[in-house]
């Protein structure tokens, strides 16, 4: 019988010092990838490679933990029982315990695609939608008692007003280590009721260490509702005053005591460009930030200066000082947005949407 032939992989002919870095390249999440993250996971490549063995594991987990994008509710559970299961780890001494903790520098948490699953979805009663809203609550809640000491840690992160409200209930209690608070430094809010967040910032707490450590506040607009508001921002034919003012003027700022600066994110869109594809099916658009200096507005809310159109559009890749304490920034790279069924996360994932902002 002829011996078994084995073939011979240009990799093992390498130092681990070289494989390591390579792995660890490979391992990066394709975060700006072209496919829905829904048909394919950002993350797939980094889990295989973290089964090759230990050390691979070990080597590549601080670059896969540093952006992690929890966009589902199962996410959210699948992410608590990781964190559950290095707690064990760490109570064996097993030598797969990682901390996620100090490895996680940016994340999200937001269940933006169940939403639009459920508003496209009109096959349930009233009654057992309510039902079944109130048994995820109880789940989303433990979830995220197990997940605050990262969220605490995290230097910058984005919520919905729906975790936001956990986080603040959350804060403050015998989970939340006194060590991690006081880490985060941009806080993102997904805009989907501006009411609705004003209300929960009406019940921070005193003690907040949370909110008194953010640098910089920035909310993603609603898509559906503000993309039309904002589009005559954007091509210079309308103030941003009444929109940003509407909602400065109502933050907490005897809380927000590190607050540096206010900003909003949102598509760029001046002419001449394909409207109705942008409802529709969506286009690859640049991202726009306006950015607002929190001590000049605190100092004159009435008189701050606001721009008064029309105003030179902002080109793509460049960033416009308008006034003192009020600039406009385009990215220079696309990413698809469309008004309806759409969410921050890609923009997000890629680094459009900076975690800093510098007036």
């Amino acid at each position: 019988m002829k011996p078994a032939i084995r073939s011979h992989s240009p990799l093992s002919d390498l130092p681990i010092e070289i494989l390591l870095i390579i792995f660890k390249e490979a391992a990066q999440p394709t975060f700006s990838q072209r496919e829905k993250y829904d048909h394919k996971n950002p993350y797939s490549t980094a889990l295989s490679l973290c089964l090759v063995s230990r050390l691979v594991r070990r080597t590549i987990l601080p670059d896969f933990l540093h952006t992690i994008l929890l966009r589902r509710r199962h996410s959210v559970k699948k992410f608590a029982n990781a964190l559950l299961m290095q707690k064990a780890y760490a109570e064996e001494q097993s030598d797969l315990f990682f901390d996620y903790t100090s490895a996680v520098q940016r994340m999200w948490l937001c269940e933006a695609f169940d939403y639009s699953l459920n508003a496209q979805a009109q096959s349930y009663l009233y009654r057992n939608m309510m039902a079944e809203s109130y048994y995820q609550d109880i789940e989303l809640k433990h979830n995220m008692s197990v997940l605050l000491p990262v969220i605490l840690a995290a230097p910058a992160l984005v919520v919905d007003r729906r975790h936001l409200k956990f986080i603040l209930e959350l804060e403050g209690t015998e989970n939340a280590c006194s060590s991690f608070s006081g880490k985060t430094k941009s806080l993102a809010i997904i805009q989907q009721s501006i009411n609705y967040v004003l209300n929960l910032f009406r019940r921070i707490s005193k003690e907040s260490v949370f909110f008194a450590s953010i640098r910089h506040l920035t909310y993603l607009i609603d898509l559906v509702d503000d993309s039309s508001h904002f589009r005559d921002i954007s091509s210079g034919v309308d103030s941003p005053k009444n929109k940003v003012s509407m909602w400065m003027r109502d933050l907490p700022y005897a809380y927000l005591k590190s607050l540096e600066t206010f900003s909003v994110v949102y598509p760029h869109l001046p002419a001449p460009y394909d409207f109705q594809s942008y409802v529709t099916q969506g286009l690859d658009l640049h991202v726009e930030r306006l950015a607002v200096s929190a001590a000049l507005y605190k100092q004159d809310r009435e008189f701050f200066p606001w721009v008064t159109p029309p105003f030179p559009v902002t080109d793509p890749g460049t960033k416009r000082r308008e006034s003192d304490g009020l600039s406009f920034e385009v990215t220079r790279d696309k990413t698809p947005l469309a008004q309806y069924f759409c969410s921050w996360d890609k923009a997000w994932a890629s680094g459009l949407i900076e975690d800093e902002v510098v007036l």
